[in-house]
């Protein structure tokens, strides 16, 4: 089996990666900036709006991870037309998002899953609640603001979100990608609870010993925030929306699919912590 892992670089994805790679599966790592080639990592160029790169980014994989294109209103049309263009795959693992299932047919991610299980392969869904790794790594969201300002920008609410490590997104992903049994199923992938925001926000202040705050933003305050990155409207548009489900309560499912995957309890927000924000 050779896995191609579409978003190689990114916080799930490069976990998957070496998750793969470190079980002795062959991986063909695409991206936009195909990183450096490792023991058993083949890096690959690959652009989903540049379609001369896909065949041969796919290579002779099998199996397919996918992940990308959040905010596309043209993606499922993309996913399809992309594991159409791959003879030799006959599996497909979509990394979704929590709570897609209770969500219209017609948004981005709901059409990819569609697309996905009528894609005439084999497919399995994985739907990973907020990743933990979000509050130091994605600039625009949370880890600018957090290491400059000591500020937790949400516009959140009392919401509650079932926090999870990419780690164990990861590990769940190798478990179904390189065993049988897991066809035509979808798995909600969480922490071990479901907590706020605020929370969040004294934790990561415990760990650092900063005095990290949380800013209850009200939606146009959290418009104006994410307006400063200079993403396009398209993507402030998705993330004030997840903000939205996440004050409508759709994150707060807490399941056990990560132990019945890997046998393994998930890594919880206080671990997190203590590994990446201790002083």
């Amino acid at each position: 089996m050779t896995v191609w892992v579409e978003g190689a670089t990114g916080k799930a994805g490069r976990r998957v990666v070496e998750a793969l790679a470190a079980a002795g599966v062959p991986v063909r790592a695409a991206g936009r900036h195909p990183g450096e080639p490792s023991p058993g990592v083949t890096p690959v160029l690959f652009d989903w709006h540049d379609q001369t790169t896909w065949e041969p980014a796919l290579g002779d994989a099998d199996t397919l991870f996918l992940k990308g294109l959040d905010s596309d209103p043209h993606a499922d049309r993309l996913f399809a037309r992309l594991i159409a263009s791959a003879p030799r795959a006959r599996r497909v693992v979509f990394m979704s998002v929590a709570a897609v299932g209770r969500t219209p047919a017609d948004t981005p991610r709901r059409a990819v899953e569609l697309a996905v299980q009528h894609s005439g392969r084999a497919w399995t869904i994985l739907r990973p609640s907020w990743l933990l790794q979000n509050f130091d790594e994605d600039e625009w969201v949370f880890a600018r603001a957090l290491r400059e300002d000591c500020e937790l920008y949400a516009s959140s609410g009392d919401g509650l979100v079932g926090f999870v490590d990419a780690r164990d997104v990861a590990a769940a992903a190798v478990a179904v990608l390189t065993e049988d049994g897991h066809d035509g199923r979808c798995y909600t992938i969480t922490g071990p609870e479901a907590i706020t925001f605020g929370r969040v926000a004294e934790v990561l202040a415990t760990a650092s010993g900063r005095l990290i705050r949380h800013v209850p933003a009200t939606v146009p305050q959290h418009r104006a925030y994410f307006a400063r990155s200079g993403r396009p409207d398209a993507w402030i548009d998705h993330m004030l929306h997840l903000f939205e489900e996440v004050r409508t309560g759709v994150y707060a499912t807490v399941t056990d699919d990560l132990h019945r995957l890997t046998g393994n309890p998930p890594r919880g927000l206080e671990a997190y912590a203590k590994e990446v924000w201790a002083r």
